[in-house]
């Protein structure tokens, strides 16, 4: 057990008489944070975004699995005139899943310093893979997102276990996601260690289809260029 772990067992004892009501508790406590600004909860400029840390981050998508979305930052990339943000969103992780896969690379002295983690893509990429969550991260384009909050360490046993209140979190349902996800799990880890993200793009500037597994995320990145080239 690290030192994540040790702070989400003493919040629970705090603020929930069990895991539910940790959960409940901290999904008023966590909106009400989201709603302004202080030196826990901090309301940022995009371009102050950097990988190593954890947000949350209010966005223009259909989804509000993604429109509102808790995530830990991965890495970045300049595409073509987009600004993509790769980052894990912990709506599509079980609760109990969530400290397991950041636990080995969160050390006390970070939760005093809030340093940003020392862990890079391929770190937690491999984290996920082994919890079969690798499917989680996603590509962000800067100009969707409408307002980021960074989140200090001390507040990060609770925000792990919270949600949106417009997300009702569902256990049954991201069982079934995993379930599906799991089928094409060889393909898209082959697809995903084969290319970089610039690579889904042609050379003239159309996403490229020939990364089956990975449609759904070279989709929701065509929509993007599509919908906001102009802007």
């Amino acid at each position: 057990m690290g030192a994540l772990q040790d702070r989400i067992d003493l919040n629970q004892k705090v603020f929930g008489k069990n895991i539910i009501d940790f959960y409940k508790n901290n999904v008023v406590y966590m909106v009400d944070k989201y709603s302004k600004s202080d030196d826990m909860c901090t309301a940022i400029s995009v371009t102050n975004i950097s990988p190593g840390r954890f947000y949350f981050f209010h966005y223009e998508d259909q989804s509000n699995w993604i429109k509102y979305s808790p995530v830990f930052v991965v890495d970045y990339k300049q595409i073509r005139d987009m600004f993509i943000i790769l980052a894990v969103n912990f709506n599509f992780i079980p609760l109990e899943i969530r400290s397991g896969i950041f636990d080995k690379f969160i050390l006390e002295k970070n939760f005093i310093d809030d340093d940003a983690l020392e862990v890079d893509f391929q770190g937690v990429y491999r984290e996920l893979v082994r919890f079969g969550f690798e499917y989680s991260i996603l590509e962000y384009n800067a100009i969707q997102l409408k307002m980021v909050h960074k989140i200090n360490l001390e507040l990060l046993a609770r925000f792990l276990y919270s949600s949106h209140p417009k997300n009702t979190y569902d256990p049954n349902k991201l069982m079934e996601i995993w379930t599906k996800k799991i089928e094409t799990r060889k393909e898209r880890h082959e697809e995903m260690m084969a290319t970089v993200l610039s690579e889904f793009y042609e050379t003239n500037g159309i996403i490229s289809q020939k990364y089956e597994a990975l449609e759904s995320h070279i989709k929701r990145l065509q929509n993007s260029l599509n919908r906001f080239k102009n802007k």
